[in-house]
């Protein structure tokens, strides 16, 4: 397709994120973030907020997730006011309070020295999707990410960044949070690797056979790829990194989200306008 017509889908979609409601964090997270230069205002997602400083997948419904929280976090950067600030503040106080519970002495103990049929090293730790629970991939990419994009400092995201690049596959990329179980690789997932690669944006010395595979791997495991989510987050982790593969996999996923724009959930639809961006969003932007 032409430039004319990827600037036609991303305006029908932003119409459609700026005309319809979605139904839970993810949703709103994104359209904001998608709309941020059309006049989007943060305070419905600043309502959403828990008194603890966190936000759940649905308002005020469910467990407290640093998933959400990250990504709260993210869509709200751009909208320097002094409400979002303090939103932010209190966001960060949680995050910086929950750790995966394999940083506690007797859960690395367990792991070390009895759990054995996962590999991974539990003094390497993020965060959880919830409280109570270990370390995965999607949570502790969004919270890294957030740090660094709010120019936040925090002895939390050296062991996180640590934790990620234990846990990758292999042979590049991530699954959702262990990369080997029962002595059996497991293979990676393109969304959970594209949001590693996002948080590992800034390199990772000694690494970057790493990050290379990872990268590579994107560009060809979604080369068919039907699905507009999985190709919106690889086209933005590729773009982070400058690979070469981006503008393929660009071209892919307008193909694949004009075919079916009209039955895509808002998340998908404020990922694809996000990587549908002149240069693809990558969750970062100039301080304001």
């Amino acid at each position: 397709m032409s430039v004319i017509s990827c600037v036609t889908i991303r305006s029908h979609i932003l119409q459609r994120l700026t005309t319809t409601s979605g139904h839970g964090i993810e949703d709103t997270a994104l359209s904001l973030l998608a709309l941020r230069n059309s006049g989007a205002d943060p305070h419905a997602l600043l309502g959403t907020q828990h008194r603890s400083g966190a936000w759940s997948a649905l308002p005020n419904i469910g467990p407290l997730s640093a998933f959400h929280t990250a990504l709260a976090l993210l869509a709200i950067r751009p909208f320097q006011t002094t409400a979002v600030r303090r939103a932010a503040e209190r966001a960060f106080e949680w995050l910086s309070e929950l750790r995966g519970i394999e940083s506690h002495w007797l859960w690395q103990w367990k792991f070390r020295l009895f759990d054995r049929q996962v590999r991974f090293d539990p003094l390497k730790s993020g965060w959880p999707w919830v409280p109570d629970t270990v370390s995965w991939v999607a949570p502790t990419a969004l919270s890294v990410a957030a740090f660094r994009e709010w120019h936040r400092e925090s002895t939390r995201t050296a062991p996180a960044i640590a934790m990620l690049l234990d846990r990758a596959c292999p042979k590049g990329g991530w699954n959702a949070g262990n990369s080997v179980v029962f002595g059996v690789d497991l293979d990676p997932h393109p969304d959970f690797t594209a949001m590693a690669l996002l948080a590992l944006r800034n390199g990772s010395p000694g690494h970057e056979v790493l990050l290379r595979r990872s990268l590579d791997y994107l560009g060809t495991r979604l080369e068919g790829s039907p699905s507009p989510y999985s190709l919106a987050w690889a086209v933005m982790a590729l773009s982070a990194h400058g690979h070469q593969g981006v503008d393929h996999l660009k071209n892919r996923l307008e193909h694949s989200a004009t075919a079916k724009v009209d039955q895509l959930p808002h998340r998908v639809l404020a990922l694809v306008a996000l990587a549908l961006e002149d240069v693809p969003y990558t969750f970062e932007e100039p301080s304001r």
